[in-house]
């Protein structure tokens, strides 16, 4: 699986380019170390070593990595890397300042291409110590980068003018710590970076992209357990066999630009955000991913928009938790979405409400979902899901329950919640679908008030708005306080469906 070989490169990178910590180790101790990690995530490495007094000196070294189904090939290389025997039992690491890593692509029947990337790192200091099979890199840098320096596809080189890719970091410091016991390697990684920058620029003779932005204070903490002896090719197997992954990435400002440009009009675009994170984590059991932003700004021009749009979110939240595996019992499964204080510029208001008529308060989506789901198939095994045919679900439905969803704008308010069970034996009652059996609660407040305002802006007619009000009569009944109303809506175990106890199905 690519991707799998990706991250087992960019780990692997950034451990050839970290400091360690104090412990006593020498110099071939350490490079023995760092043989076996990279040939444990399917690397294979070549250098010719030469020692001299308490320095050991690896020249013309070479780290190379075979795609699957061999696609291409990345391969890193490094005309010196000296290891040096601080007398203190640590070993200093020296590293040139550029580096290329070059990535091959050649898949069968697409096009092939070739990237050359320099790797440069100024002022780095690194420093390994620890006892061999646990041992821990501290390093830092003023500055780290990696710059697109050459591209060829099929055969034609690609000009800078045409392709410009720059990623820095500055400045950066860290620790890694690598340890090995009972045939599991274990990563543990934290570091921080003061701004991380990111400038891509494309163009041909059709037009131009441009993507470029910056994220300040990152930090980031992970542990990642390996088995020593795997195919970093089939992340699937990697599972099953104890590898887990636990990752958190957080930064306290981000901004972005970006625009494209096609038969002389260009359409263009910036963000920004007050901070957020990103946590990752994976075993044989579950995925689980969740993604956050605060304070966020969108602008957005275009040759076919009569101004600018300009939109702020309070928060937005992704979260997603499901089983990687096959599973015989039910397991869990989560999803969360957060949209919160979302507001529009008054010029994208006057689109449609130009009179001022509806409310506008910030608007909130929340979504809060948990499941019982039985899954029959591993779904990183591309082979199991090919087999699939994309008709066949990967998986059964037990159990679903509704813990939170609001929706609030315009001056109404929907909430709800519920919980259902679900029988897969019984595919009629439903049109195909598993028989569920439960309740769903909703509260609604100010929907009357919204469709009047609706009719005093002409966007619905008077007779369609009695159409509506005549289903929520049918659907909720009457709250306590005025323009409230609320709804049960349930379905029994003979696949029957009530309305606040009034039978509709």
């Amino acid at each position: 699986m690519r991707v799998s070989n990706l991250a087992a490169a960019a780990t692997s990178a950034a451990l050839l380019a970290a400091p360690p910590a104090w412990a006593d180790v020498t110099p071939d101790q350490v490079w023995s170390d760092l043989q076996a990690y990279l040939a444990g995530f399917g690397y294979s490495v070549s250098a010719e070593e030469s020692r001299a007094g308490d320095a050991l000196t690896l020249t013309d070294m070479t780290v190379t990595m075979t795609f699957p189904e061999d696609d291409g090939e990345m391969r890193f290389q490094l005309e010196e890397m000296v290891l040096r025997d601080q007398g203190d039992g640590t070993v200093a690491l020296d590293m040139p300042t550029t580096m290329p890593l070059t990535i091959t692509v050649a898949p069968t029947g697409g096009e092939e291409a070739e990237a050359v990337i320099d790797y440069t790192l100024q002022d780095m200091e690194m420093v390994i110590a620890g006892d061999p099979g646990d041992m821990t890199y501290v390093y830092s840098a003023a500055s780290m980068a990696l710059v697109l320096s050459e591209l060829v596809v099929d055969g034609e080189v690609i000009p800078r003018d045409k392709v410009a890719v720059q990623i820095s970091a500055a400045p950066l410091d860290g620790e890694t710590q690598v340890s090995l016991e009972d045939g599991m390697r274990r990563v543990r990684q934290s570091f921080t970076v003061g701004e991380l920058s990111y400038d891509l620029t494309g163009s041909d003779d059709t037009g131009a992209g441009l993507l470029a932005g910056m994220l300040t204070g990152v930090s980031t903490d992970s542990t990642t357990v390996v088995p020593e002896a795997m195919d970093a090719a089939d992340m699937s197997a990697m599972l099953r066999s104890g590898m887990t992954i636990d990752a958190e990435m957080r930064y306290t400002a981000g901004q972005s630009r970006f625009s494209v440009t096609e038969d002389d009009q260009t359409s263009s675009g910036e963000t920004s955000s007050q901070g957020g994170s990103l946590t990752l984590a994976m075993s044989q059991d579950a995925l689980t991913y969740d993604l956050r932003g605060l304070g966020m700004n969108v602008t957005l021009s275009s040759p076919e928009m009569p101004f600018p749009i300009a939109a702020e979110m309070d928060e937005m939240r992704l979260g997603l938790t499901m089983p990687v595996g096959a599973s015989e019992e039910p397991v869990d499964a989560k999803a969360q979405l957060t949209m919160a204080g979302f507001t529009a510029s008054d010029e994208v208001w006057s689109l449609f409400d130009p009179m001022g008529v509806l409310p506008r308060d910030p608007a909130t989506v929340l979504l809060d979902l948990a499941a019982k789901v039985t899954p029959t198939v591993d779904l990183l095994d591309p082979a199991q899901i090919e087999a699939l045919g994309g008709e066949t679900p990967p998986g059964e439905l037990n159990a679903l329950t509704l813990n939170n969803l609001t929706i609030a704008a315009a001056g109404a308010q929907i909430v709800g919640d519920g919980d259902f069970t679900f029988d897969n034996d019984d595919l009629e009652s439903f049109d195909g679908l598993p028989r569920p059996e439960g309740a769903l609660n909703l509260q609604v407040s100010g929907a009357n008030g919204l469709i009047d305002k609706l009719i005093q802006m002409g966007l619905v007619r008077e007779q369609d708005a009695m159409g509506a009000r005549m289903m929520m009569s049918m659907f909720a009944v009457p709250g306590s306080a005025p323009d409230t109303m609320s709804s049960t809506i349930e379905v029994n175990e003979q696949g029957q469906v009530f309305a606040n106890g009034q039978r509709i199905k």
